[in-house]
């Protein structure tokens, strides 16, 4: 009962203080008011406030008599000016009526607001005003007073915020209740802080372990916005460097946060695939906040600014998850609630700093909490979706391999038999033939030529999305591709009387070399032709190479064949780019093919860094083009050849060779070969008999097959080289493993030349030129 009644009478007090300030202007302070808990309110609330429309009026002149009558009084507890680039005037008289001396004024809100406060002792004009400095080391404006008992003092205080909107509310304590308040709020903000830059640190070392540029942009994006709320609540003040300089770059640090921001959410949501007509505006975002960066300090209202930006930002992202759950895009729940605390958490504070929205307490705290617990849940999802996407490149990665060592073997099995059968069509032709005879060996040839030709398109197709398929990157003429394709093309037009014409405009003087893929180039030309020329019956097949672009060190050139066929409709046009497709059902079976040379052209275009593409349309021809560019190379200087043709033998014979290989069709057919020539051929079946024959006698050649059990071609022939006497023995591989570094591992392994099964005897010949012609048979003088 007792405390009861102490309770009223400090009210009472407390109620007479005030009356008498109504009366005589005084606030006196008593040891009811630093009792009270709303000791905020009776500071606002009774003070005289001037408003400096042109900010230039000086503490002399406001403090005279003639600006006496221009103070109006105040009755709102607190002052919500919106936007305003005036100063304001506050004014107030203090008497001190309790033991305690340090008493503390609190201008709560963000530290673009500016304060200067002076005090003075009595009320004569005699005294002079004493400058009140803010207080280091607080997040907020905080000036000491330094009150003697029973002593008036007037209070003068000039705010202004040109940054964000002018909210006024003073608060007055004593020193222990200052204690209190910093006791209470400092331990929660420092542990956010902390918080925020150990997440930025774990995200960043994440950058640093994957090499994941999301990473980087979410940690520069926590860590700016660490450095913003930080300094907006002061406690960056503690450290002298950040409250001398960092005001300066405060605003430039935000919009750094918001393009870090909108360049991890793009990356998160992968909203270029996800949402490729909302990518635009995204990246319209993160330019703009670059721009923004060099002029964030002379930015009016840079404050507002900042908030606006942020609210659009977000508010897009928020359109953007609709759509992406309309579009049923498959999102964790866990980035989703990330998102809503973010979301529930920094748009009132957005609205508050926009002007939109009252000043309150739980805008001032709260928002930091959630941003916290939403980051936490942002940085362990993207942690977690990288870990899912990496799994997943690791099995996508395992699945090429397997698919590389399949094509790899299917390579090998599939042309192992298309030797024997090649090889016993080009033994039947050296042999005497009847009439009867001769025709069923040209129809074994074609129909293997054709079957061959089927199963290099299969795996050609099967490589183009495999690691397997690699271009070559050399000098080559263009002029020599155009004429094989010529050659090898001229009879299939003749025989259906079409005009094959080439249209080459690309004829410098000086005709450079050009540096690329020889070999995919002239596949993809003789595909469009021969294409061209399957479907026009009657009319014209054109190649035409047109140069845009020419200087010293690379050309672009126009390729394009036209035609007088056919043509393809629009809707046919649609799958003519897929793999066993032709324009329809009726087509594939008056003209016959597989339907895989456009689509394999189509790819090797593309990893030559073009587009196939296509003009057409039904009975009015064709036009297939793409355009590619080549890095040029000077001609080489041409150097006289002293070796003539006839200095090279037609004929081998007394050449010894050893031929290697445990498939016993292609043993027999590749001695059969050999011997044609006039070769004295020796054979082995494994690469340990092969080095024990090696032992007994010399041989002038070895055909090493590399696709052998126990010891295959390649570790034979590690091991034939470790023996100073074969150094200079020619190896070469005979494989089936027609893929691209298949003659790169070859030579790794010490084989001097690649032979790919089948061969033309031609090739067989040209080989036993280049490593025979030079030499003469061991135990032949030379």
């Amino acid at each position: 009962m007792i405390g009861l009644w102490r309770y009223l009478f400090g009210w009472v007090l407390l109620f007479l203080s005030v009356q008498g300030y109504a009366a005589d202007t005084s606030l006196i302070l008593t040891e009811a008011f630093t009792a009270s808990s709303r000791a905020s309110s009776y500071i606002t609330q009774y003070v005289d406030i001037l408003e400096d429309a042109g900010g230039k009026l000086t503490l002399e002149e406001v403090s005279s008599a003639a600006y006496d009558g221009n103070f109006t009084r105040n009755h709102r507890s607190e002052l919500d000016l919106h936007f305003t680039r005036s100063a304001y005037w506050v004014r107030i008289r203090l008497l001190n009526q309790t033991p305690e001396n340090d008493w503390y004024v609190r201008l709560p809100g963000s530290l673009s607001r500016k304060g200067d406060l002076y005090l003075r002792t009595g009320d004569g004009v005699a005294q002079p005003f004493i400058p009140q400095s803010m207080l280091p080391r607080f997040k907020e404006s905080i000036y000491h007073l330094p009150l003697a008992a029973d002593t008036p003092y007037t209070l003068y205080m000039r705010i202004q915020d040109v940054q964000a909107p002018m909210f006024i509310l003073l608060d007055l304590h004593t020193a222990p209740q200052m204690l209190q308040r910093v006791t209470l709020e400092y331990p929660v903000f420092s542990f956010i802080i902390s918080g925020l830059i150990t997440l930025a640190f774990y995200n960043f070392m994440y950058f640093l372990y994957l090499r994941e540029r999301s990473f980087l942009a979410l940690s520069i994006a926590i860590l700016t916005f660490a450095l913003t709320l930080g300094n907006h609540i002061g406690i960056l003040h503690y450290f002298g460097i950040f409250r001398a300089y960092f005001d300066f770059i405060s605003s430039s640090v935000a919009f750094i946060c918001i393009a870090s921001s909108v360049s991890f959410q793009v990356r998160l949501f992968n909203i270029q695939h996800n949402l490729p007509r909302v990518y635009g505006m995204f990246r319209s975002y993160f330019w703009i906040a670059c721009l923004l960066v060099p002029f964030g300090y002379f930015l009016p209202y840079s404050l507002v600014v900042i908030g606006g930006f942020g609210a659009v930002v977000m508010a897009t992202m928020f359109v953007s998850l609709v759509l992406m759950y309309r579009e049923r895009v498959n999102l964790p729940s866990s980035l989703l609630l990330g998102i809503l605390i973010a979301f529930g958490s920094i748009i009132p504070a957005l609205l508050r700093a926009m002007g939109v929205i009252g000043n309150y307490a739980l805008l001032s705290e709260a928002p930091y909490v959630g941003l916290l617990i939403a980051l936490i849940l942002l940085s362990l999802t993207q942690a977690e979706q990288i870990r899912h996407s990496h799994e997943q490149a690791e099995r996508i990665a395992a699945s090429n391999q397997a698919k590389d060592e399949f094509l790899t073997t299917m390579s090998h099995e599939l042309r192992t038999p298309m030797n024997a059968v090649v090889g016993a069509g080009n033994l039947l032709k050296i042999t005497p033939l009847s009439g009867k005879q001769e025709e069923y060996v040209q129809k074994l040839e074609i129909s293997s030529r054709h079957m061959l030709a089927l199963i290099n398109d299969i795996l050609d197709l099967a490589r183009a999305d495999s690691s397997l398929l690699r271009l070559e990157n050399i000098p080559f003429d263009l002029g020599d591709v155009l004429h094989e394709i010529e050659q090898l093309l001229a009879e299939q037009a003749h025989k259906k009387q079409l005009a094959l014409t080439l249209d080459n405009l690309f004829q410098p003087a000086d005709k450079p070399l050009l540096v690329g893929d020889p070999t995919r180039l002239k596949q993809v030309l003789l595909n469009l032709q021969s294409n061209a020329i399957k479907f026009t019956g009657q009319g014209h097949v054109t190649l035409s190479i047109l140069p845009l672009q020419l200087s010293d060190d690379a050309v672009t050139l126009q390729f394009a064949v036209s035609d007088s066929g056919i043509g393809i409709s629009a809707e046919q046009q649609q799958q003519l780019f897929q793999p066993f497709s032709q324009a329809d059902s009726s087509t594939n079976r008056k003209y016959g093919g597989s339907g895989l040379g456009l689509a394999i052209s189509h790819k090797l275009v593309e990893r030559m860094g073009g587009k196939l593409e296509l003009e057409s349309a039904h009975a009015k021809g064709s036009r297939f083009f793409f355009t590619l560019t080549f890095p040029l190379q000077a001609q080489p200087a041409v150097i006289a050849d002293v070796q003539t043709e006839t200095a090279i033998p037609d004929l081998f014979n007394d050449y010894h060779i050893l031929l290697v290989d445990d498939d016993l069709m292609n043993l027999f057919f590749g001695r059969e070969l050999l011997a044609a020539q006039g070769i004295v051929v020796t054979t082995a079946e494994r690469g340990a008999d092969a080095i024990a024959l090696l032992e007994r006698q010399r041989f002038d050649l070895v055909f090493m097959d590399v696709s052998m059990p126990e010891m295959d071609g390649y570790q034979t022939t590690q091991q034939i080289r470790t023996d100073p006497r074969f150094a200079a023995l020619p190896v070469i591989a005979l494989t089936a493993h027609a893929i691209a570094g298949e003659r790169e591992r070859c030579l790794a392994a010490g084989m001097n030349d690649y032979l790919s099964k089948p061969f033309e005897v031609a090739q067989l010949r040209a080989m036993l030129k280049c490593w025979l012609g030079s030499t003469p048979p061991v135990g032949r003088p030379a």
